[in-house]
């Protein structure tokens, strides 16, 4: 009986490359983290979560802590039209409510949004557990490659979903702010 060499050798070789680039495929796939979706534009802080386009209500600035008011902060354009933003703050977080595109959905003009929410300090978090003190590494592993961009001294690691952006400064390979708001279009 002869052995055919060649044939057992290839046949061998095949299913070695085959489960090599199985395993390794399956790393990678638990590696790289998921897409980005509505859920990603938020924050935990303490027991809260707040969320872009959540509705700005006195329970949740109770919660977080921060006046329901806020102080005026000016008009900003948005597809065509000016909304008037206000600011809600505390020591490392700040909130923008707006009566956001209140004219194309179904809300009273005196019907406020959480437009933008911005972290330089505290307890709070992203739901892919980010937070203020978290590596670049840790960054990237949580949320894929960003678009990078230095700016006056400053880098900043963004990401876009539609017109919601979540952007996170890195300074000496630390996040050192995260903020989450609506892209209205404007280029400086």
């Amino acid at each position: 009986m002869t052995i055919n060499v060649k044939k057992r050798l290839s046949v061998s070789l095949f299913f070695t490359l085959m489960s090599t680039f199985l395993s390794s495929y399956e790393v990678v796939a638990h590696t790289m983290p998921p897409s980005l979706a509505k859920k990603d534009f938020s924050l935990q802080i303490k027991d809260q979560i707040v969320a872009l386009g959540d509705r700005w209500t006195p329970e949740i600035a109770r919660k977080i802590a921060v006046s329901v008011e806020g102080s005026f902060v000016g008009e900003v354009p948005f597809d065509g039209t000016s909304y008037k933003f206000y600011q809600h703050q505390k020591t490392g977080l700040k909130i923008f409510s707006s009566n956001l595109w209140w004219d194309k959905a179904e809300r009273s003009i005196d019907d406020y949004i959480v437009s933008q929410i911005t972290l330089t300090a505290g307890e709070g978090k992203t739901p892919r557990g980010i937070h203020v003190g978290s590596s670049a590494g840790e960054l990237s592993r949580a949320y894929g490659n960003g678009q990078i961009e230095n700016d006056a001294g400053e880098q900043w690691c963004f990401y876009q979903l539609g017109n919601r952006l979540l952007s996170f400064e890195i300074k000496d390979d630390k996040v050192v702010t995260i903020t989450m708001n609506y892209d209205n279009g404007a280029r400086e």
